[in-house]
């Protein structure tokens, strides 16, 4: 049995010495030695907020001495994920994680048409009447140098046409010898990059990169730059227009060519662009070259999505009319001849999705007969589900029911990140408050605790509970409890339970047989009588249904409405943080993360 518990150790942590940049704010020694006792990702966050507290009063200053007209560009390494961009191409982040550096490639195979130019190093093999190996390079004139035979000029041959000059040359004027030649070493080229590049300017490479290998060193292309009008520049004319599309979306290398010493590759801007949306199988903004139809576009799209899209799906083609100065709006079957229609700059596509054809599941175990995963239709219910499971088997506990949903997780994932948040603000508000009034004491065994509760949001995972009422003739007769089910519900029915778990600021946190005729004050005292660090008026109890209720003691004793699986938790008095206000932070986190614990432990037993 796994039990739910909630409870901190108030101990030393102890860390090696760090150094701190403390930025604008002045940190005295007491709240230095405290932040170091803070895990560094706490530490770095509440110094934030410190020096944001601090430097406003700077920066109201600041404004009213001087009022300049320059705001500096963020780098693009500042930006965060909202602020990419949103409305480049496809293709333009194919190229993030292009490398920083790049070696040459001497250890490939090479084709027979390598063009050999100076500085590539070839292996020649004498054998017959003379036995002799020489490594020669290509001199800057284009010249090789052979034992007994002389210079030999192979600028601009291929190394299958170099290869049978040396031969032929070696055959001829060593009588009796033959030679084998290979290629050791390849020469660098210089390139230039220009235009819209992401990283204009000259590359050294190998000498057999080609256009796609210069654009991945460079880091690609910018926000405007085209990846469809690449030019290839040698001897200042254009020798090829490369079209990083027949790469990426159709795997074709037949645009990209070898590169050579002083080839220039000049990006041009974005001349035309669309944006395709909906049902695709890859909606993006794409970049269009002049002529190409709606068919174009929806084949660099993917095409439709198979699964979401039926006959009587349309298409939605939105386009500008210069003429009358308007923007407008056709509609065309997915088999219209107007599919043929020649697109422009600023066109947009959109194709509708049908519901209907959309697979949902959801999972029920525990206590039913058929327990397992179910495919469900639209409008289908937890009833519904339970029906088709078989109904409830004799040893459920359907009070307990546990009911998890993927989007109330998020949420209450959210709730801990700002729960975490508040909790380093009012650190941070405490430090600065306690460097000037001397009634407010902190040392490190105040924010320890703390620290704990705010690492614990940080990693905790929610399960996404929903609190449900799932009592059969309920579900059947309120049709407000009987809700409707989606995608990824996870329904769990436990054993009914017969045990009471107690924990928190008791002196023995255990786990009790239920018996309904004991009280709240009863199973306090079973497990030994709260502490003193305890806070009286902070008990409550979690239900076996997820509901929690504060326990409030009368002259006349509590209410006895405990159920079997409830778990009675037993806060910690808020003078043991030193700070009302962190305090008031920490009990309902305490309570959620004791809900939360109560949930899991449900599910696993």
């Amino acid at each position: 049995m796994k039990y739910a518990y909630i409870f901190f150790k108030f101990s030393l942590i102890f860390f090696l010495p760090i150094s701190v940049i403390y930025s604008n704010v002045e940190i005295s020694s007491n709240q230095k030695e405290l932040l170091e006792n803070i895990p560094p990702d706490q530490r770095d966050s509440i110094l934030e907020k410190m020096n944001k507290s601090s430097e406003l009063e700077d920066e109201l200053n600041e404004i009213f001495k001087e009022e300049s007209t320059l705001v500096k560009r963020r780098d693009k390494e500042e930006l965060s994920e909202e602020d990419k961009c949103k409305k480049c191409i496809f293709g333009y982040d194919f190229f993030k994680y292009s490398p920083t550096t790049f070696a040459p490639l001497n250890n490939i195979p090479i084709t027979s048409n390598y063009i050999l130019g100076p500085g590539d190093k070839l292996e020649i093999n004498l054998y017959g009447s003379i036995n002799k190996k020489q490594n020669s390079f290509v001199s800057r004139t284009g010249e090789l140098q052979l034992h007994n035979i002389g210079p030999i000029n192979v600028l601009g041959l291929s190394f299958d046409e170099a290869t049978k000059l040396i031969k032929n040359k070696v055959a001829s004027e060593l009588i009796g010898t033959q030679a084998s030649i290979s290629l050791q070493e390849l020469r660098s080229i210089s390139v230039y990059i220009l235009g819209e590049a992401h990283s204009p300017g000259q590359y050294t490479m190998s000498g057999l990169s080609s256009v796609a290998n210069a654009l991945f060193v460079s880091g690609g292309v910018s926000e405007n730059g085209s990846l469809r009008n690449i030019e290839v520049k040698r001897n200042n004319e254009t020798i090829s227009t490369y079209d990083f599309y027949e790469f990426l979306l159709k795997g074709s290398v037949k645009s990209d060519i070898r590169l050579q010493d002083g080839d220039l590759i000049f990006i041009p801007f974005i001349q035309n662009k669309v944006k395709v949306g909906g049902a695709f199988r890859r909606p993006h903004y794409y970049e269009l070259i002049k002529g190409e139809t709606l068919e174009d576009v929806i084949d660099l799209a993917g095409g439709f999505s198979s699964y979401e899209v039926l006959g009587e799906n349309k298409i939605e083609f939105s386009t500008f009319n210069r003429s009358a100065n308007k923007r407008e709006i056709f509609t065309f079957n997915l088999d219209s001849d107007e599919l043929k229609r020649e697109l422009k700059d600023g066109d947009t596509l959109n194709l509708s999705s049908s519901t209907i054809t959309s697979t949902k599941s959801v999972e029920i175990k525990g206590e039913v007969k058929k327990p397992g995963e179910y495919t469900i239709l639209s409008g289908e219910t937890v009833l519904d589900l339970i029906d088709r499971a078989g109904g409830y088997t004799d040893k459920s506990f359907s009070e307990g029911a546990v009911f998890l949903r993927e989007a109330v997780a998020k949420e209450q994932k959210k709730g801990y990140e700002r729960s975490a948040e508040q909790l380093e603000e009012a650190i941070a508000d405490l430090m600065m408050q306690a460097q000037q009034e001397e009634n407010i004491e902190l040392n490190e065994f105040s924010l320890v605790p703390v620290s704990k509760i705010i690492e614990r949001l940080r990693k905790e995972v929610p399960p996404g509970r929903m609190v449900v009422n799932l009592d059969y003739l309920s579900l059947k007769k309120d049709p407000y409890l009987n809700f409707e089910l989606n995608d990824g519900d996870v329904l769990h029915i436990p054993r009914r339970p017969n045990f009471v778990s107690v924990v928190g600021e008791v002196l023995n946190s255990t786990t009790l047989l239920y018996n309904a005729n004991q009280s709240l004050e009863d199973y306090l005292m079973l497990s030994g009588g709260i502490k003193d660090t305890a806070d009286e008026s902070k008990i409550f109890v979690i239900y076996p249904d997820g509901k929690s209720k504060v326990y409030k003691r009368n002259l006349f004793g509590g209410s006895n409405d405990l159920m079997p699986g409830s778990t009675i938790v037993v806060s910690r008095a808020s003078k043991t943080y030193d700070a009302t206000t962190i305090a008031r932070i920490i009990t309902p986190i305490l309570a959620d993360l004791a809900t939360s614990a109560a949930a899991i432990a449900a599910i696993n037993d």
